[in-house]
């Protein structure tokens, strides 16, 4: 039996990777997919969110950012993963939204047992089109990520100008002049580059990673944090103070992403936020044997204050608001 083929899915917080892992999972089918997935923050969001046919599994990895403190937790997760070995054809790893790509190629081509067991094939990087040069000109995460890319999907090409994608694509070939740039409309991507096309060589990966050590690096500033709440919130009150909220911190939050209790709501609704826009949408029932049905939001963002965001939310709660 052949090495597992790796595809590592990179890009800046609420660029698409979760909707790009679904489209891709539907192109590889009937191939089994096991997905590795990490988040920042005690909850992991998104790995409840990978319920279509051909995935095999759902590794969660919540601890923290996998370029940090999870790389000994990463190994663990692909010790497990090539023990079943059998049960699946490719593995995918999604990283955080701030994550440093160039530490996680690294152990794939400088851990010689990681090497024996796995070909990383392809690092795919996301970005949103409509704040890419918000990201480039604010963090140097978004840098790295499109630097350590062999393939760049321009998410959400179809919702700007002709004009303004060419000028994005011209800001990615400063940044990564050797990467394909791709475009993709909203959650459609064609991925039959990436998977008949040629792959990655380890050559061009370790120069990436020499060209993604050259920037500064830190995400000391980029924290996040979990809110919990036992009692049901109002949704439009909750709703507009989330849209107020995101509006108000706009240079602050980059991020929000929660599973929340409506009073008198029969399921989860899942909330997601990017810079000032905020969803709202169901997501599955919640069991008749959860007594207490938990809310949790995930804020990640810079300089916050944890008790300030409890203040404003919790006083959205049904039982507050009596």
């Amino acid at each position: 039996m052949g090495k597992i083929p790796v595809y590592l899915i990179t890009g800046f917080l609420g660029s698409g990777k979760t909707t790009f892992l679904n489209h891709f999972i539907q192109a590889v089918f009937p191939q089994r997919v096991m997905v590795i997935e990490n988040e920042m923050g005690k909850i992991n969001v998104d790995a409840g969110g990978l319920v279509i046919d051909g995935v095999e599994d759902v590794i969660p990895l919540s601890a923290g950012c996998l370029c940090c403190s999870l790389h000994d937790e990463l190994l663990d997760a692909l010790e497990i993963v090539s023990e079943r070995r059998e049960e699946f054809d490719l593995l995918v790893i999604g990283t955080t939204g701030v994550a440093d790509p160039s530490s996680i190629v690294e152990t794939f081509l400088a851990d010689w047992r990681v090497g024996r067991v796995f070909e990383l094939r392809s690092v795919i990087c996301l970005a949103d089109a409509g704040l890419l040069e918000d990201w480039l000109g604010e963090t140097d995460e978004a840098r790295r990520q499109l630097v350590s890319a062999d393939l760049i999907f321009l998410y959400k090409a179809d919702l700007i100008s002709p004009s303004y994608a060419a000028r994005l694509r011209a800001a990615i070939r400063g940044v990564n002049p050797t990467a394909v740039v791709r475009t993709g409309e909203f959650g459609r991507f064609d991925v039959s580059e990436l998977l008949n096309g040629k792959h990655v060589t380890g050559e061009v990966l370790i120069e990436r990673i020499s060209l993604a050590r050259e920037h500064e690096y830190a995400h000391g500033n980029i924290k996040p944090f979990t809110l919990t709440f036992e009692e049901p919130f109002d949704l439009d009150k909750l709703s507009h103070e989330m849209l107020r909220l995101v509006k108000l911190y706009y240079h602050q939050i980059y991020r929000i992403k929660g599973v929340v209790s409506i009073a008198n709501h029969p399921s989860r609704v899942v909330l997601q936020s990017v810079r000032s826009t905020v969803t709202l949408t169901d997501g599955p029932n919640w069991e008749e044997s959860e007594e207490r049905r938990r809310s949790h939001f995930v804020f990640i963002g810079k300089d916050l204050r944890k008790d300030v965001m409890e203040k404003i939310v919790r006083r959205n709660l049904a039982a507050v608001l009596k």
